[in-house]
Parts: structure tokens; sequence; C-alpha cells
């Protein structure tokens, strides 16, 4: 066989058990996409740039890098759960060049296609999800907390409507700042507390929960968790239209609720592995950083960093790391162990967490904005080199 069709049919051979297992190539892509939107405010820092956009990093971290693991994780959960047919190879191709699309669109400044972008990411995935949670040939049905899934491409699609209406139509600019607060903080509550429903008490050694609507409890659990969504979101109308303090303590008071009843995080992780205690930290960084923005909302932007670092981007690397070292041959002796990659990747996001933090009370806040950038940088770039190999090494060669 000539070295093209060699390389070819190797191709083909990884996008085949890429279809099986999302995670492989989207976590790579989240946190090459997160670099993006991390080193905008080191190479400003370094005097490499100019010009900086607070815009252009938050959506990038959260269109961009966020989402990329959200899909890895999602299209390889759902058809596990539900025994369906896994992802087809084109709607891998899709997700990734829209996810590419929307951070270069960003990154550029192009508003308006970045969103376009962004909604193609969350309709495929509504797409995906919907033929999963419904379809006759699915064996199982999702569990109860997987009802606030669509609530989160609601706020999705709301929030990227809003910004494009006003990248695109010139609408009042109060309206992209409604779009921002259901894009950054809508969707990722609602997957972190749906999710978390699902990962947390598996992380923890617990059974699995029972599926959607297979009991009269399992029933009102659906119902609380739609009585959530609708919370969450209500309370970011209200702090839209003004309620600074209650609508980020409404919002604080329905995830830590969710995330300790529903998620079983009132109590710590019993089994070993430091990424389960990195998970654990992370959970309850999302409600403290919820509620910090709202006692101290003259210090809103600072705080609500601990949301998006300690809380989502710290999950994220967390349950990458679970959902990586529990699937990846030869794995086995790391999932309750402590991997200096993943020392490093905790230490780096959370230093990252207290430098932004503390910015706003220094009079070095650019500085200290590059140095909180440097930190997440090498955090993510250690667990990369560890796991990256991993991922997207084909399947014939770990076997």
């Amino acid at each position: 066989m000539s070295l093209d069709r060699q390389a070819r049919a190797g191709f083909h051979d990884a996008a085949m058990g890429w279809s099986r297992e999302p995670f492989r190539p989207f976590f790579p892509l989240g946190v090459l996409l997160g670099w993006v939107g991390i080193s905008h405010w080191l190479l400003y820092a370094l005097g490499i740039t100019a010009t900086y956009s607070c815009m252009l990093h938050g959506l990038v971290q959260t269109q961009g890098f966020l989402m990329a693991f959200a899909v890895g994780f999602l299209m390889t959960a759902l058809p596990r759960r539900t025994q369906a047919a896994p992802a087809a190879t084109a709607e891998l191709w899709i997700a990734a060049a829209a996810l590419t699309t929307t951070v270069l669109a960003a990154t550029a400044e192009r508003w308006a296609v970045a969103e376009l972008g962004y909604v193609v990411v969350l309709v495929l995935l509504l797409e995906f999800a919907v033929r999963r949670f419904l379809g006759r040939a699915s064996g199982r049905r999702p569990p109860a907390p997987f009802v606030l899934i669509p609530f989160a491409f609601l706020h999705g699609i709301a929030g990227a409507g809003c910004i494009l209406a006003w990248a695109a139509f010139d609408a009042p600019g109060s309206t992209v700042g409604l779009g921002k607060l259901l894009v950054e903080q809508g969707v990722f509550l609602c997957l972190v507390v749906g999710i978390g429903g699902l990962v947390l008490p598996l992380m923890a050694g617990a059974p699995p929960p029972p599926d959607l609507g297979s009991s009269p409890i399992e029933r009102r659990k659906a119902a609380a968790y739609g009585a959530a969504g609708a919370a969450i979101l209500g309370s970011l109308l209200l702090e839209h239209a003004g309620w600074g303090r209650l609508g980020p303590l409404l919002r604080a008071a329905v995830v830590a609720t969710g995330l300790a009843i529903g998620g079983g995080a009132w109590r710590p992780p019993a089994r070993p592995g430091l990424h389960r205690r990195l998970v654990w930290l992370a959970v309850w960084m999302t409600p403290l950083g919820l509620a910090l923005s709202g006692l101290l909302p003259d210090q809103r932007v600072a705080t609500l960093h601990v949301l998006f670092i300690g809380g989502f981007s710290l999950m994220a690397f967390g349950v990458a790391t679970h959902v990586s070292l529990s699937h990846l041959p030869g794995m086995e002796a790391q999932r309750e162990g402590s991997p200096t990659a993943v020392k490093v990747m905790g230490a780096g996001i959370l230093i990252a967490m207290l430098g932004r933090v503390v910015a706003d009370w220094t009079a070095t806040y650019f500085p200290h904005l590059g140095a909180a950038a440097a930190a997440w940088l090498v955090g993510s770039a250690a667990w990369l080199a560890f796991l990256g190999p991993k991922l997207l090494r084909r399947e014939d060669q770990e076997t």
C-alpha cells in the first residue's frame, strides 16, 4: 500500500473511532480554542498587541473553549446512555468547523458570523440529542437532570439571537448585554447542573441515576429540574432588568441546590483521584462566584471569574480528565491517583483565578491579567501534553 493510501486509511480509522468517542478530538480542540481567548490578555500585557476586547475574550471562552468540551462530552455520553447510534462523521466535522468559525470570526470581531457559527453548533447538538432522547431505536432514556439540556440550548439560541440582532441589525446596546448573560452564564449553568446530575454520582462511585419517567419519583425530579431551568432564565432576566443583587443570588441558590441534592455534591467524593476533588471544588466555586457577584456588585466582573475560571474552566478539565482516564486504554493506574499533569493543571487554573480576581484591587491590572493568562496556559498545556497524544492516537495503536 502506498504511503498516501496508508495515510488515508489511517485517517479513516481515526475518524471512525472518533465517531464512537467524540471526546477524543473535541477535548484537544477545546484547549486550542481556549488558548485563543486566554492568550489575548497575555499578548496585550506583553505589549505584543495594542488593543484588547473583553467581548472577544468572554465569547471565545464560552462559545469556543467550553462549548467544544460540551460537544465532546454530550456526543459521547448521549449515545452510550440511550444505547443509540453514535455520532456520524459528518456531524463531527460540522461541529468542529462551526466551533472554529465562531472563534476565528470573534477574533476578527465579525460578531454576526461568530453567532451564526455558534447557532449551527447548538442546532446540531439539539437535533443530536432529540433523536437519541425520543428515537424508537434508543434502548434507554436519559436521566431526569438532562431536562436541563434543552434549557441550555434555549439560553444559547436566545443569547446568540440577541448578539446577532445587535451586530447585524443595530439593536440597542442593552440587547448584547442580555445576549452575553444568556450565553456566558445561562448555557453552562444549565449544563453544569444537568450533566452534574449524571456525572457527579458516577465519579463518586454511585450507580447511575434511573431513566427519566421510570417512576413517579423520577417524574417529580424532572419537574423540579424544569423549574430550576426556568428559575435560571428568570434570574438572568431579573439581572438584566436592573436587579443586580437578586438575580445572581437567586441563581446561586438554584445551582447550589441542584448540585448538592441532585448531584450529591453535599459530600466530598469518597473515591480517590485528584481530578475528582478538583471537580468537587469546581462545583462549589460555581454558586460561590454567583453569590459573590450579587453581594459585591461593584466588583461584579472580578468576582464572576470565580465562576468562570474556578467553576466552569476547572470543571471542564476535571470532567474531561475523568472521561479520558475512564475510556482510554492503559490509563487504569492513573484513575485514582494524582498525575503530575493534573496537579499542574489544577494549580494553573486556581492561580489564574486568584490572579484575575485580585487584579481589580491592584494598581497593576493588566500585568495581573497577563500573569493569570500565563498560569492558565501553562496548566492547560500540561494537561494537553499528558492526554492529547492518547486522545488522538489511532485505536489500532492502543490495542
